[in-house]
C-alpha cells in the first residue's frame, strides 16, 4: 500500500507543518488540534489545508468541513476545533468494514496480481457495474445521505454516492495496491452547463492520466461498461472539465482504452477495415473512437453506405444503428443489426 500525497506537496512548509499537525489531531479524534502557526491564520488558508488534507486522505470520511472552526487564546496560540459526523467508537466500527470491503475487493478482483493498467481497469468496471451515482446525495433533508454519498462510505457502504465520494473510493483502492491516484476537484459539464465535480488522475507505467469513473457509469438501462473517460490527455479532457488546482501534466495517450485495444481511429480506411473485421467475426455491437480530420465527418452516414455497399447483395441487409455518441470526445457506440 502507498500513501499518495500529492496537494501535501504543492504546500509551503509552514502549511505542510499544520497539514501534520491537523491530520495527527483528526486521527486521534482530538477536540481541539493545537497547530504549529504564529501570528494570522486566515480562513483562506484553511481552507488550502484543508482541502489538501481531504484529497490526499480519503478514510478521513468523517471529518464535517462546514463546522470546523479556528480558535485563539489571550497567548496568541492557535487552534482548529474539528467537528465529527460521528463518534469515536462508530468511526472504529465504520473503518474495520471499509478495510475489510477493500482487502475483499483487492482478493475478489486479483489486484495484486496483475499490471497497473490491468488494476485501474477492474476497479474502474467494478465500480461501473457496482456502483449507481446517487442522486438524492445532495438532499439536505436526508443529511446521513449527503455525508455517506460525498465520501467513500456511499461506495463501499451502500453502492451509490456522487462524484467526490466514487473519486475518493478509486483513489483508496488504488492505492491500496501500490498505484498512484489523486483526486481532482474542479468544474464539469456538458453544452456549457458547467457544475461542481471530482474525478481522478491515475498514475500508469509512470505517466498521468485522467480518469472519470462516474461520468463512465452506464444509464441503469444499459448492460455494457463504458471507457470514455479512462486515461485521457488533459486535451480530452479538458474540453469538458475545468480542475481548480495545479495537477500533473496529462499528454501522453498510450494508456487510454481505446488506444489500447486498437480502437481509435484517425482515417475512413482503418475505421472501416476495423468494422468490417468486427462484422465477419460476429460482432454486433461495436466501440471505438475517432481523432483527426474524421470527427469533422459525419460518422454514423460514412458507415451506413459501407455497409450497403458491402453487403447489398446479401439476404439480409445489414443497417448500422446509432446508440451512442460521445462526440466531443469522439466515442461512438453502434449497433449492427
Amino acid at each position: 500500500m502507498i500513501v499518495d500525497r500529492y496537494y501535501y506537496h504543492q504546500l509551503n512548509k509552514k502549511e505542510q507543518a499544520i497539514y501534520k499537525a491537523f491530520y495527527n489531531g483528526v486521527m486521534a479524534y482530538q477536540e481541539i488540534i493545537p497547530i504549529p502557526v504564529s501570528g494570522e491564520f486566515t480562513h483562506n488558508s484553511f481552507e488550502h489545508i484543508f482541502m489538501a488534507l481531504t484529497r490526499d486522505n480519503p478514510l478521513i470520511y468523517f471529518l464535517n468541513q462546514s463546522a470546523c472552526s479556528i480558535a485563539h487564546d489571550i497567548f496568541g496560540h492557535i487552534a482548529i476545533c474539528p467537528q465529527y459526523f460521528f463518534s469515536k467508537e462508530k468511526i472504529k466500527e465504520y473503518s474495520r468494514k471499509i478495510e475489510k470491503v477493500v482487502n475483499e475487493l483487492a482478493g475478489k478482483l486479483h489486484l495484486l496480481e496483475c499490471s497497473d493498467y490491468e488494476k485501474e481497469l477492474r476497479v474502474h468496471d467494478w465500480i461501473c457495474q457496482n456502483v449507481a451515482y446517487d442522486y438524492e446525495g445532495t438532499d439536505k433533508d436526508k443529511v446521513s445521505r449527503v455525508i455517506a454519498s460525498h465520501n467513500i462510505l456511499g461506495v463501499f457502504a451502500y453502492h451509490k454516492a456522487q462524484c467526490e465520494g466514487i473519486a475518493k473510493a478509486v483513489k483508496v483502492l488504488l492505492n491500496a495496491v501500490d498505484v498512484k491516484c489523486i483526486v481532482v476537484t474542479g468544474t464539469a459539464g456538458k453544452d456549457g452547463n458547467m457544475g461542481p465535480h471530482a474525478w481522478n488522475i491515475v498514475n500508469i507505467d509512470g505517466e498521468p492520466y485522467h480518469l472519470d469513473a462516474t461520468w463512465d457509469i452506464s444509464l441503469p438501462e444499459s448492460m455494457r461498461i463504458t471507457y470514455d473517460y479512462f486515461n485521457l490527455t488533459d486535451d480530452l479532457m479538458n474540453l469538458e472539465h475545468n480542475p481548480e488546482n495545479v495537477l500533473p501534466k496529462c499528454n501522453k495517450g498510450s494508456a487510454n482504452y481505446f488506444i489500447k485495444n486498437r480502437c481509435d481511429f484517425q482515417t475512413r480506411y482503418t475505421l472501416l477495415k476495423y468494422i468490417q473485421a468486427q462484422i465477419e467475426h460476429g460482432k454486433k455491437e461495436l466501440v471505438f473512437r475517432i481523432n483527426g480530420r474524421l470527427k469533422n465527418e459525419n460518422i454514423v452516414t460514412v458507415i451506413e453506405e459501407f455497409l450497403r455497399k458491402k453487403y447489398q447483395d446479401t439476404e439480409a441487409e445489414k443497417v448500422a444503428s446509432l446508440y451512442k455518441a460521445n462526440k466531443k470526445i469522439g466515442v461512438y457506440y453502434m449497433r449492427i443489426s
